[in-house]
């Protein structure tokens, strides 16, 4: 870095540091800054891949504050060594502030999309030993509890988060509503709906459990048959555009050799 550039930063830092000796200013703009983009949409997010803890959203934009300082920091070593022009500095620099949110809460989405498709794909299996547990006289808090303490994955950690909430004193009708807007999935609604209003009815659990079960089972189903008419596509790539062609070729090398040597 020149002195004509570092000379006047230096004491334009300097002269911030001392006037700001509360640091009332970078306390506004920390606070302001946790405050950016829509606090609603991030924190329903966050709810969803299970942070749904106030200090939650203020550690996520303390990560991003973190990494946009971080990045700042190295582009100022850089410039001061010299390594990058003024102009390209200020360029990184803002890219950096602009880039940074924009790839972590895609991340974050990212993560969401993810543990919403492992949820979905162990709904099955827990819907049915769930139907087996009640089926067997269970209650369905009794049989959840069950279920929650001897499962693994994100459906039996959600379902661990449902029995505190019912042990709290909470409803278990508005716990599982609860539940299945958090979760966010179609299918996990309409099983919550159909349990509650059993529940809520009297009519027979066993058969709304079964039903469920087995509606379950045909949609994992159509997702493998989905699954695998795409991998039939994707095979058809190399074999239409590398073993077709080397197919093509060796059935016509000889011939056209042959029409080379006739052709002297």
């Amino acid at each position: 870095m020149t002195p004509e550039f570092s000379i006047p930063l230096f004491l334009a830092l300097a002269a911030l540091f001392t006037a700001d000796y509360e640091k009332q200013i970078f306390l506004i703009a920390f606070r302001k800054s946790l405050s950016l983009g829509k606090r609603e949409a991030l924190e329903a997010k966050l709810s969803k891949i299970g942070r749904s803890e106030d200090s939650d959203f203020e550690n996520f934009r303390i990560y991003q504050l973190f990494l946009i300082a971080s990045g700042i920091v190295i582009l100022t070593l850089l410039f001061s060594l010299n390594l990058v022009s003024a102009l390209r500095y200020l360029i990184l620099v803002i890219f950096a502030v602009i880039l940074v949110p924009i790839a972590t809460e895609r991340r974050l989405t990212k993560r969401y999309e993810a543990r919403s498709n492992q949820i979905e794909q162990e709904f099955p299996a827990i819907v049915e030993m769930l139907t087996l547990a009640v089926g067997a006289g269970e209650s369905p808090v009794s049989a959840i509890r069950k279920i929650s303490l001897r499962a693994n994955g994100q459906l039996a950690q959600e379902l661990r988060f449902v029995v505190g909430k019912v042990e709290e004193g909470r409803s278990f009708a508005s716990v599982l509503d609860e539940f299945s807007r958090r979760i966010d999935s179609d299918q996990i609604r309409r099983f919550v709906d159909s349990l509650v209003i059993s529940l809520s009815r009297g009519t027979s659990l066993f058969d709304t459990l079964n039903h469920s079960a087995q509606e379950a089972r045909n949609k994992e189903k159509n997702l493998l048959l989905a699954k695998a008419g795409k991998s039939d596509i994707l095979m058809m790539i190399p074999v239409i555009f590398l073993i077709l062609p080397i197919s093509i070729l060796f059935a016509l090398y000889p011939s056209l050799t042959n029409l080379n040597l006739y052709s002297f």
